[in-house]
């Protein structure tokens, strides 16, 4: 079967690979109708993620079973399903609690597991056409409709991208009347900003610096602000004064400043001043500044432990300058880490079926699987408008 091959950094080759087995009564194996590529396969890709050690990439599949254990009881041969990233067992003491992206079973000595990811257990990955999922009856969700249907798109952000965004915002307690500002308008910041209308932000700001990015904010509701045009903070400030000035919020205008600011960017944020070089604190920085007090702070961007190619000494060893004594003096609530995605694909697969939220719409390209080397340095180089790439095995 044909593959995605992280060979070295920045170099992806199609190959042959041998098909996956059933290694265990619980696995299931799934053919793969569509398998996206996420900002961290990014990550992985430019050499910042992991050693460069050669690998098949990605952890987004949607497909439908073709064979399953002799220990699997809820899923059938022909079910249409997709598969949370990040592989629980259902049965470990984080996964009972919802933790499944701290799973104790499937990265043996370590928390947590996922597909095509370095140092989290050593599974393939999803850039394939076919997939083993372990601990099937676990990490199978079912979904309706069949294989290239209007739900297509939608269905494959479900095993990712969607509860991620969803994640950031769980993490924000995001709630009727908020005002949300958003760093980033990849695809997560895209998501996070369509989660936040969900759950009744009454206005959302999105800060990007890719004018394709900032278009889709815009049309999605939000409102765009490019950090290259002059001080996002001031400038979103100022809206927010604007907007709650009068008699009506006598008291209030003390407390101007968003109620929740959400990080989709993690530790390639840019200086705004040069935008080529990596500011890995100015996020972090600009949010401080612009969260109101008692306001809610989610980071849901990726941060490393260990980055040899960071510019910044102390963020090479995963140490970052955070202006604690501004948000302590805001009271502000911190929230942040890897999303148990298992706890909320079913709740995101409904809204999806329902109409609530249409995840598809950041999809900018679908594309076969053998131009994945192309796609890959094109979404690398946030050029052509990629936004959200999805693979057609």
């Amino acid at each position: 079967m044909q593959a995605v091959v992280l060979d070295k950094p920045r170099q992806i080759s199609l190959e042959a690979i041998a098909e996956p087995v059933l290694q265990a009564p619980a696995d299931v194996l799934l053919r793969l109708t569509s398998t996206a590529i996420c900002g961290s396969d990014l990550h992985i890709y430019e050499g910042r993620l992991g050693g460069g050690e050669r690998m098949v990439i990605g952890h987004e599949p949607l497909g439908v079973v073709e064979r399953v254990g002799s220990a699997v009881v809820n899923v059938r041969v022909g079910d249409r399903v997709t598969v949370p990233t990040h592989i629980c067992c259902g049965f470990c003491p984080n996964c009972v609690h919802g933790y499944s992206a701290q799973c104790l079973t499937t990265n043996p000595g370590k928390a947590g597991a996922a597909y095509g990811y370095p140092g989290m257990g050593g599974y393939s990955g999803a850039q394939t056409e076919l997939l083993r999922v372990p601990f099937g009856d676990a990490n199978c969700l079912r979904l309706p409709g069949e294989s290239g249907d209007r739900w297509e798109h939608d269905f494959v952000l479900l095993a990712d991208a969607l509860p991620t965004a969803f994640h950031a915002t769980e993490l924000a307690r995001v709630r009727s009347g908020d005002i949300v500002v958003i760093y980033g308008a990849g695809a997560i910041g895209l998501l996070t900003a369509m989660c936040a209308f969900m759950r009744g932000a009454i206005r959302v700001f999105v800060v990007d610096a890719i004018p394709e990015r900032l278009d889709k904010a815009g049309e999605l509701g939000a409102q765009p602000i490019d950090l290259r045009e002059g001080d996002p903070v001031e400038r979103i400030l100022e809206q927010i004064a604007r907007e709650r000035s009068g008699i009506a919020w006598r008291g209030e205008d003390a407390n101007l400043g968003a109620t929740v600011c959400i990080d989709a960017v993690g530790f390639q944020a840019r200086d705004p001043h040069n935008y080529s070089v990596e500011k890995p604190t100015n996020v972090i920085s600009d949010l401080s500044r612009l969260i109101a007090p008692n306001g809610r702070l989610s980071i849901i961007g990726v941060f490393l432990d260990s980055d040899p190619h960071a510019t910044d000494e102390a963020a090479q060893h995963g140490d970052f300058l955070i202006p604690w004594g501004t948000l302590f003096k805001k009271g502000v609530t911190i929230g942040m880490g890897r999303d148990d995605d298992k706890r909320y694909n079913d709740h995101l697969r409904d809204a999806i079926v329902s109409g609530r939220i249409k995840p598809s719409a950041i999809v900018s390209h679908r594309l076969p699987l053998r131009e994945a080397p192309d796609a890959f340095a094109k979404f690398d180089a946030r050029s052509d408008g990629y936004i959200k790439v999805v693979l057609e095995p």
